[in-house]
């Protein structure tokens, strides 16, 4: 994220945006400006040249407010293109890398540290440039008046600029603590209200309620800490701003009564010394914060870069592969290690175990989704291949749905493979459970009122994994939801077809452990 970014953006309107903000900065310098020629006419009793330079002032304030405004405007319209720019590169990157991220830490990256930026730099920039552009057109009209005043008022300015250097490292941390706090605090939030209800039916409410609030405290803890730093800046500002507006005006004093200035600068010094002096402090100030947030931007610059994804014709269709050496450790200290087996095409494997044996974990290995920390899994002439994901099915002790239809789920929105729904959903058994539905397969998924079962969901997986005809199946325990006489119509469906299936499940009767070729027992 940078304001050169932003201009190539699109030019047009950051060069608008700016050309506004300055105007309208300089706009308050010509009203200091005239109200000295005011005082200067009225010292002369000229009316009519004083009404002249009233009608001139006025008119300036109108200026400046209207172009202020309308800079605003132009600039939240290009920040806010800007910013969903950045949030899809965001998302290509994730979608693109093949990690696990955790929710909280995206949802914080997306929401809170770009509004971190927003804010800090973003805005900061227009604000800096406007008072920029004040502090040119004081300097240009003290010199018009007297030299001296302008030499007095840049050592100054020296001294306001580096007072606030003295707090950018602090400034900095703060912004960090605020962004490491929140994604914590989002995290919390993912990890305990996805088991709401459970902590209802077990009235553990005050646990909830004291976790949340110890992670609240904490992000409120640092929200604190980075204002208290913000307002340590703002009182530095304040300070040198009032020390240099005294000295200023006595300086201005000593000359007009010497006759070395204009009369009329008594008058409009004051304004003088607001526009200088205010527009240093607004410098200082959104420069620290914009330097604040080096590290931020650095992070989101490395999160939005394109990964080049593997070709298609890379990968390879997975029908088939075998285990040599395998094994997983874990950060707790707890490690898996699987026995060598192969699983050739077309076979149907019941896999099996106590748990904690890694059942689970092993379709996530062949899946990617878990890296292993030794040995590999090969096709069946054991050559390692990069597995085509898109062709393997994959249901999972929770289904993953979608807020959108039914349809839109299996099809997982490939109109091509429509006219494979209805044969689906009937080999899955859903055919039944469609004519509870009153829009059929256009129903909308509701994620948050949960309008389709447990069993449901997972027959909606099982289509999504025929329609799309894939050729290694990995289940999970996919038909614990769904009663047994549909499960062994299902099993019957799934095992008639040429497509290697790895099966997960406890507590299979005789007949449904007979539809599959053999069982692979995992011991610890």
């Amino acid at each position: 994220m940078s304001s050169k970014e932003l201009f190539k953006l699109n030019p047009i309107k950051f060069c608008l945006a700016m050309g506004l903000q300055i105007i309208a900065a300089v706009g308050e310098v010509v009203v200091a400006y005239v109200l000295t020629l005011q005082f200067d006419a009225a010292k002369n009793r000229n009316l009519s040249l004083f009404l002249t330079w009233t009608l001139i002032q006025l008119s300036s304030y109108v200026m400046v407010f209207l172009f202020y405004n309308l800079a605003g405007i132009v600039w939240q319209k290009l920040i806010q293109n800007y910013l969903h720019l950045i949030r899809r590169e965001l998302t290509d990157h994730y979608f693109a890398d093949s990690q696990k991220h955790a929710v909280s830490a995206v949802q914080n990256r997306m929401t809170n540290d770009l509004k971190l930026l927003h804010n800090d730099y973003l805005d900061s920039f227009r604000y800096m440039v406007g008072m920029l552009a004040g502090i040119v057109g004081v300097a240009f009209s003290l010199v018009t008046f007297q030299w001296s005043l302008l030499v007095a008022c840049l050592i100054f300015a020296a001294i306001q600029i580096y007072l606030p250097k003295l707090l950018d490292k602090p400034l900095q941390k703060a912004t960090e603590k605020v962004s490491v706090a929140n994604r914590k605090y989002l995290k919390t939030l993912g990890d305990w209200l996805i088991g709401l209800s459970e902590v209802r039916r077990y009235l553990a409410s005050d646990k909830l309620f004291k976790t949340i609030a110890e992670n609240s405290g904490r992000l409120e803890a640092a929200n604190i800490e980075k204002e208290k730093v913000d307002q340590e800046l703002d009182y530095l500002n304040q300070l040198a701003y009032s020390l240099g507006d005294v000295l200023i005006f006595l300086l201005t004093g000593f000359l007009v009564v010497n006759n070395w200035a204009a009369f009329g600068l008594i008058a409009s010094i004051g304004n003088f010394n607001g526009a200088l002096f205010g527009s240093l402090q607004g410098v200082a100030n959104y420069g620290g914060r914009m330097r604040a947030t080096n590290k931020l931007r650095e992070e989101i610059f490395v999160a939005r870069k394109k990964i080049q994804s593997e070709q298609k014709s890379n990968l390879e269709q997975a029908v088939s592969f075998s285990i040599h050496n395998l094994a997983i450790d874990f950060r707790n200290g707890e490690a898996v290690t699987f026995p060598d087996f192969q699983v050739k095409a077309g076979e149907k494997i019941l896999l099996t175990g106590d748990s904690g044996t890694g059942k689970s974990t092993l379709l996530k290995l062949i899946l990617g989704e878990l890296q292993a920390s030794r040995g590999k899994y090969f096709n069946q002439k054991g050559e390692k291949i990069q597995p085509d994901l898109a062709e393997i099915g994959y249901l999972p002790q929770d289904p993953v749905l979608f807020p959108v239809t039914i349809v839109e789920n299996i099809t997982m929105f490939n109109s091509k493979l429509l006219n494979r729904v209805k044969s689906a959903i009937e080999k899955v058994q859903f055919a039944g459970d469609m004519a509870k539905f009153s829009a059929g397969i256009e129903t909308k998924i509701d994620l948050d009122q949960l309008n389709v079962s447990g069993g449901q969901r997972q027959k909606i997986v099982l289509a999504r994994s025929m329609v799309h005809q894939s050729k290694l199946i990995l289940i999970d325990e996919a038909t614990s939801a769904i009663d047994q006489a549909a499960t062994m119509k299902i099993l019957r469906q799934l095992t008639k077809t040429d497509a290697t299936i790895v099966f997960i499940a406890h507590n299979f009767n005789q007949e449904m452990h007979q539809l599959f070729d053999r069982e692979i027992h995992l011991k610890k």
